[in-house]
């Protein structure tokens, strides 16, 4: 079978490991990437939308011959999803799947577009293999666990499909297709393990827990061994410089950790980013990770307010822990990265400015910030609209994907402004020298949104001194790309270029 992938804005690993289950099992898979130069999620800028080229992605689609069209969509990648599902099945006239984190918290809404035939509601691998299996051999596909079906417009629902508990039995996620769209440069992404013991309520962590109950394990690790021979076949092909790790929690499994500190060190041993939480850092852990020549850690503050952790968010830690975490992994002489959360349901400017002010205090090698986005079906989602925050109209825009938590607040917030040029203005912050802070502040008090955002563009080789640079030469790498992109599928460009071949 030829299954035709479609992805909009960066790399995602979730779709890379579909792609090459479905390719170390016989199938032919190609790729549609749409930059999303227009609006990647980050920044808005509609005159660029020409450098998408749509049409030359649809001359891809119609080249390949697709038998199946499988969409990835998070909730504000949807409206790009929504639209390409349309203009896939005018061009192509097969079915289309569409998984992802929007399709698994509303699949009836997302099943109810006119053009969507399936939906992933869980993990896919198994579920996406198990479906185009069916497809080849002729049987009934509305009946794979896992996904949803549509039959003469009635939605069919199935039952939730096993989680692969080893996930070394899993391929490598595909990477070439990502690369010859100019996806990553010398950052290298990777999972090394699945789920998280938290339950912050305004992550989908703690819906997908109990939906996947009785369906295996949720937390799992792929085993060390696992991780360092993907990484080697990768650095192999790729003549990358530093690697992310982009498990929601790396530093959850202490004793894993350093084992795998120990392997990295002896045989990768390039500087490395990954994800932690406050209250699973230790200093022997952090102490290993820098061994293992580890870079920047980013950790979640997400509110200087305790009452907001506490009451709101499902984070009941102390300001003291807080820091003393940070402090740990600055005294090991790694790069912090703290992130945190403006506009919460309920929040008051004294709150979000505690925020600002702990982050000053922590003294992080950056900062991200965020506006809150009530993603469906979250706890904050449903508290949003309890107090009041989130009307009917709000809500449509969440099942719409409108917006997103680096654009405007959608809630009916008193403080909205304030909250808005804060996300923008905070990274600036806490790398300026303290004689601009009182400038800054001033302007934050006066809600100068359109004047935060341009300092926050303008910065952003200052205010993310590695990743910020890296995101540059993966933007220009991506608009050559796409400038220059072919037309003809990867498997035939494949063919025309054996050294090409052998190296896919």
């Amino acid at each position: 079978m030829r299954v035709l992938f479609y992805y909009r804005g960066i790399e995602n690993l979730g779709v890379g490991y579909l792609m090459s289950m479905l390719k170390t099992n016989g199938h032919e898979i190609d790729l549609i990437f749409d930059p999303g130069f227009d609006d990647n999620l980050f920044l808005k800028a509609p005159k660029l939308e020409w450098l998408n080229r749509h049409e030359a992605l649809l001359e891809r689609a119609k080249a390949f011959n697709p038998d199946l069209v499988a969409i990835g969509a998070l909730t504000n990648l949807w409206p790009f999803a929504d639209q390409m599902a349309r203009k896939l099945k005018a061009a192509l006239g097969v079915p289309i799947i569409v998984g992802g984190h929007h399709a698994q918290a509303l699949p009836d809404h997302v099943l109810g577009h006119p053009d969507v035939d399936y939906v992933a509601i869980g993990e896919g691998e198994i579920a996406l293999l198990d479906l185009v299996n069916r497809m080849e051999a002729g049987e009934d596909t509305t009946t794979v666990p896992g996904i949803w079906a549509k039959q003469n417009g009635l939605a069919i629902r199935n039952p939730m499909a096993p989680l692969e508990n080893d996930l070394d039995k899993l391929p490598f996620p595909e990477k070439q297709l990502w690369f010859e769209y100019g996806c990553f440069h010398d950052n290298l992404e990777v999972f090394t393990g699945r789920g998280c013991p938290f339950k912050c309520t305004f992550c989908n962590i703690h819906y997908q827990r109990e939906i996947f109950k009785g369906s295996g394990n949720f937390l799992r690790k792929r085993s060390i061994a696992n991780v360092i021979e993907e990484l080697k076949v990768n650095l192999s092909k790729y003549d990358a410089k530093t690697v992310s790790v982009h498990d929601d929690n790396f530093t959850t499994n202490a004793k894993w950790v350093e084992e795998f500190c120990e392997a990295y060190r002896k045989e990768i041993n390039l500087p490395w980013y990954c994800f932690g939480y406050p209250t699973t850092i230790k200093p022997r852990l952090v102490n290993a990770m820098k061994d293992a020549n580890c870079m920047t850690v980013f950790m979640g503050v997400d509110s200087g307010s305790q009452e907001i952790r506490r009451d709101l968010m499902e984070r009941p830690m102390s300001d003291e822990l807080i820091y003393n975490a940070a402090q740990q992994i600055k005294d090991a002489g790694i790069g912090l990265q703290v992130s945190c959360i403006y506009g919460i349901p309920g929040e008051t400017p004294k709150q979000m400015w505690e925020t600002l002010d702990m982050v000053e205090k922590i003294q992080p090698t950056q900062s991200s910030a965020y506006v809150f986005y009530p993603f469906p079906k979250t706890k904050l989602y449903e508290k949003s609209v309890e107090m009041g925050y989130l009307d009917d109209e709000g809500q449509e825009k969440v099942r719409q994907g409108v917006s997103g938590y680096h654009h405007e607040s959608i809630l009916k917030h008193p403080h909205k402004e304030l909250a808005e040029t804060l996300a923008k203005t905070t990274p600036i912050y806490v790398r300026s020298p303290d004689a601009v802070k009182p400038v800054l502040r001033w302007m934050i008090n006066n809600h100068y949104k359109r004047l935060a955002l341009f300092l926050y563009v303008a910065l952003i080789p200052i205010t993310f001194p590695y990743l910020g640079l890296e995101g540059i030469k993966v933007t220009l790498k991506m608009a050559w790309k796409s400038l220059w992109r072919k037309v003809v599928p990867a498997e035939q460009e494949a063919d025309q270029d054996p050294n090409r071949r052998l190296a896919a």
